[in-house]
């Protein structure tokens, strides 16, 4: 039932009225096709998201577009590859300019504040500490002090410059500044070649509307799957699945996340998924380990969107054309 008033939902969207206008420049991008995509909190898809607009820049590399959103959601354009972030909700008007791909974008008119604050704070664009952190050769408890103060200087701006009337953009920055904590100390950690140590990184769990953060929830799934995912991830590698590690795992978050029912829901079908997509299937294997998952998924959470998704990518794995000898 859940899952096809979620269909409801998503056929009345499409009849919705625009809401968000966009007025975009890309320099050096002339009569170039740019997509524009929406981050969903609770969206999943085992594979990348589908652009909901695919159009082409004028002959001077600027474009107008009208979308709408029911509720705040990072929003990102893309242009011949150069892709550019942005956290809009209903009624925004967003103009902005690209003068370069090595150039951050330059946005005007009434949402320029708030992107001034979230790229300073690195919450849009990439994070230069995950690349490089600070500090060579320092404790993590030292490291985490930094870190911890970085993003406590950069809440008190928030909470000083911007509005904070909009609950659901407050929910972003401070889960955004969360998730930003945990990431940058597990990239110190790694720069020294110590990611075995993650669990001394601690990960404040918010409330389920923190899932609005896409950075939160990378961390979440850090924390919780063990991975990273992204250029960190091995996407060639192939893992055999052990039985007691995956039901320990799936225990674990059932059990740490019960005070966060669509955070721990989400967490569970990710850890089915990436047991799909690290294990090594045999098409005559009737039942699999990651098939056993999905099967108490299903029964854990019966009216949930995923289950039809997960369903269908087990089977799309499992229906492989055989190696003939």
């Amino acid at each position: 039932m859940r899952y096809l008033l979620l269909l409801l939902i998503g056929c009345l969207r499409s009849f919705a009225q625009p809401n968000v206008h966009i007025q975009g420049y890309f320099e050096g991008f002339p009569s170039s096709q740019y997509q524009i995509f929406l981050d969903t909190p609770l969206g999943f898809s085992p594979y990348d998201p589908e652009a909901v607009l695919k159009e082409r820049t004028d002959e001077s590399g600027c474009f107008k577009a009208d979308l709408c959103i029911e509720s705040p959601q990072k929003v990102t354009v893309e242009c011949l590859g150069y892709r550019v972030d942005f956290l809009l909700k209903p009624n925004d008007t967003l103009y902005f300019v690209n003068p370069s791909r090595s150039s951050l974008p330059v946005v005007k008119g009434p949402t320029a504040r708030l992107h001034q604050f979230l790229y300073g704070s690195l919450l849009l664009g990439q994070d230069s500490l995950l690349r490089k952190p600070l500090f060579q050769h320092m404790s993590l408890e030292d490291y985490s002090f930094v870190i911890n103060d970085l993003a406590t200087q950069s809440a008190e701006r928030f909470q000083r410059e911007q509005d904070t009337t909009n609950r659901e953009i407050n929910a972003y920055v401070l889960a955004s500044l969360e998730g930003q904590k945990y990431l940058r100390k597990q990239a110190y950690l790694r720069s020294l070649g110590e990611a075995s140590k993650n669990e001394s990184i601690s990960l404040k769990t918010m409330d389920d509307e923190a899932l609005i953060s896409d950075i939160y929830r990378e961390a979440l799934y850090s924390r919780w799957l063990g991975f990273l995912p992204g250029p960190f991830m091995n996407r060639n590698a192939v893992v055999q699945i052990d039985s007691t590690v995956w039901e320990g795992r799936y225990n674990s978050i059932y059990e740490g996340l019960r005070k966060f029912p669509q955070t721990r829901e989400l967490m569970l079908a990710k850890t089915v998924q990436r047991a799909f997509s690290l294990a090594h299937f045999s098409p005559e294997k009737e039942y699999t380990v990651a098939g056993k998952l999905l099967e108490r998924f299903k029964e854990d959470f019966p009216e949930s969107p995923y289950c039809n998704v997960l369903h269908q990518e087990f089977l799309a794995r499992l229906i492989r054309p055989k190696i003939k000898n």
